[in-house]
């Protein structure tokens, strides 16, 4: 009505004028969680996300719009890179067809089943060691060596965990937005070193070519190392701070040679994809496809090394 004193002047009493200051609070904080929420806003959210952790981890401001480090590329590649076949090779299962179908299904895994529900799993069914896996994330994985030992409710309870992540809310990393959360059991393959760990071989493969190695041994021991080879001789490079820890010698195995060929093959529809196999016994296995390595955050030596890997990545090397 024209002429009435404002609010703020009107003695409504202090529970009702308590009420008022808080719905006055309120309503700002609940009109910015509701632009969060907008779609159009996720990629302006991930990318203020993305650039504040990579701030954190590397110790300096990326540019997202004009990469030069391999951060800068993986960066890039979660923000703007939408092939459909990221998705597809990231998902631990459908990457299975897509190895198969570059000729390379001898390099996967025996697997023993699919399950959309942890209470589904048949455990009676499985071998006594297997692999337990979500296909939607990672570092989601359990190695059962002896399944009479397993206590099966609490494998249960943290694979029904699993189902529930999303790697993609958490991240923000576009190749796992929407996945299908499912459950697989593969085979268990064991190496030939003491640790009877399988060699990890990791390709990064630049438009189809296998531009670096890195081998890892023993990895989840006390004598975990790593270390990094040229693909074409298999001769080591001082890069990245790699060595071993272990006493044991080791040299890549000639076939190394030929592993490098088969990532090439596997990463060749990819300006950048990491090829990760597994050797063990005389013989490759397919592992996985990783196209957001650190997400991001990889803590190179130096500058200069994130800087040849990115040159890698744009082809000025």
């Amino acid at each position: 009505m024209q002429g009435e004193p404002p609010l703020d002047s009107v003695d409504i009493g202090a529970p009702a004028r308590a009420a008022y200051e808080g719905l006055r609070k309120t309503i700002p904080a609940t009109l910015r969680r509701a632009a969060d929420a907008l779609p159009i806003l996720d990629r302006p959210r991930a990318a203020r996300r993305l650039q504040r952790r990579m701030e954190a981890a590397l110790g300096y401001t990326p540019n997202l719009r004009r990469p030069r480090t391999f951060n800068e590329h993986v960066a890039w590649k979660i923000l703007n890179d939408r092939s459909p076949l990221i998705p597809l090779t990231t998902d631990k299962i459908t990457a299975r067809d897509y190895v198969a179908s570059k000729g390379c299904a001898d390099l996967l895994l025996p697997h023993y089943g699919v399950w959309d529900r942890a209470e589904d799993i048949p455990w009676d069914d499985l071998p006594e060691q297997f692999v337990l896996k979500a296909s939607h994330g990672w570092q989601m994985n359990l190695v059962v060596r002896d399944k009479s030992s397993l206590d099966r409710a609490a494998v249960t309870r943290q694979a029904a965990a699993w189902l529930a992540e999303d790697h993609y809310q958490r991240t923000g990393e576009w190749g796992y937005h929407k996945l299908r959360p499912r459950l697989l059991a593969e085979m268990l393959i064991t190496g030939e070193r003491p640790s009877s760990v399988p060699e990890d071989f990791k390709f990064y493969v630049f438009r189809g070519r296998a531009r670096l190695l890195s081998i890892h041994l023993d990895r989840g021991t006390e004598q975990y190392g790593y270390r990094f080879y040229a693909p074409d001789d298999l001769r080591p490079l001082p890069f990245m701070g790699g060595g071993w820890r272990g006493s044991v010698p080791y040299a890549p195995p000639p076939e190394a040679r030929q592993l490098a060929a088969i990532a090439g093959r596997l990463g060749e529809d990819f300006d950048f994809v990491r090829v990760d196999l597994y050797f063990a016994n005389g013989r490759a296995w397919f592992g996985e496809l990783t196209h957001y390595p650190a997400s991001a955050c990889i803590r190179f030596p130096s500058l200069v090394q994130d800087r040849l890997m990115g040159d890698m990545w744009s082809g000025r090397i």
